[in-house]
């Protein structure tokens, strides 16, 4: 199983913040203090180190923690989030302890933190007084913590640690996933718009690469009127964890014009006379999905000497 580490030396707690936010976007996970994180670390494939500036003293639990008890990173795949208030300083700093502990391939991330004076301990106010006044800057509340920079962060971090190790040839990928679209015919579509989202069960058609969904109607267009990024699921009933078998597509959504040739063709392919429908007292709707990122959890790739899941992108 891909389980990640999440270890985090937080003064503040902005660090403690940011793991809080990356844990369940990258579970199965769980994040530790520094102080309280396990000695062994054996059952964790990725690693994500969260540390926050503070001049010489930056990362000095994490290193300090890693040499007690002898961590070996290399066969894991890690992470560094550097929060701090200047992205030069934070990312000079991530390139020494990529260096210090030996992972030149780890992925490096820099995220703006926040100070506020009044959260300060008083040793560290004195100090920060006394950088500002020889600098020539106010001595006040500096940065802005930005959950969105956050979430942001999570995606690239679930993308790095989930990219498969172990991948088929293309040709293989599409053919399973073809297969697998072409024996089924009912589907999660995921529309959304601001603050409205919605998820319908709904029939569907795979066809030369897209997918076709006749509607009469309903909620979900108010999501397809203003926002054409759609999901679409697609899964085997869930048995035992050797037979999984569930794909999630992503794309483009548009709604054909009534009565255009692709339209037409639709709905001759599902076997619908053009004159019945057209005396139909209501418009039938036919949305086209054109798909640009597969992601196929599929227990036949581990039989086959593959990762599970895998990642097919249309060309």
């Amino acid at each position: 199983m891909n389980v990640t580490l999440i270890l985090y030396e937080s003064r503040y707690g902005t660090g403690k913040r940011v793991a809080n936010f990356i844990c369940p976007v990258l579970g199965p996970a769980k994040f530790f203090d520094i102080d309280d994180a396990p000695q062994d670390i054996k059952h964790y494939s990725n690693v994500v180190l969260v540390f926050s500036l503070y001049g010489y003293e930056s990362c000095k639990k994490i290193l300090n923690y890693m040499e007690e008890n002898q961590i070996d990173f290399s066969k894991k795949k890690v992470a560094l989030v550097c929060v701090g208030l200047s992205k030069k300083d934070g990312e000079k700093e991530l390139y020494k302890i990529k260096s210090i502990i030996n992972k030149e391939d780890a992925l490096c991330e820099f995220i703006e933190g926040e100070m506020c004076i009044n959260k300060l301990s008083k040793d560290d106010k004195n100090k920060i007084e006394v950088f500002c006044n020889k600098v020539k800057i106010p001595f006040g509340d500096l940065g802005k913590f930005n959950e969105d920079s956050v979430l942001e962060l999570s995606k690239k971090l679930r993308e790095y640690f989930n990219t498969p190790k172990f991948i088929p040839p293309t040709n293989i990928t599409k053919k399973e996933i073809e297969d697998f679209l072409n024996r089924k015919n009912t589907c999660t579509l995921a529309t959304g718009y601001e603050d409205y989202i919605r998820s319908t069960p709904i029939e569907y058609e795979y066809y030369d690469g897209n997918i076709y969904i006749i509607s009469e109607g309903g909620l979900k267009f108010i999501g397809l009127s203003k926002n054409k990024k759609v999901c679409i699921c697609v899964y085997e009933n869930y048995t035992n964890m050797n037979n999984l078998c569930g794909l999630q597509i992503s794309g483009d959504a548009e709604v054909l014009q009534p009565w255009c040739e692709e339209y037409i063709q639709a709905l001759n392919r599902k076997g619908l006379k053009i004159e019945n429908i057209s005396k139909l007292p209501f418009d039938m709707n036919i949305i086209k999905v054109i798909p640009d990122k597969y992601e196929f959890l599929y227990s036949k790739f581990k039989n086959l000497g593959f990762d599970s899941k895998q990642i097919y992108i249309p060309k």
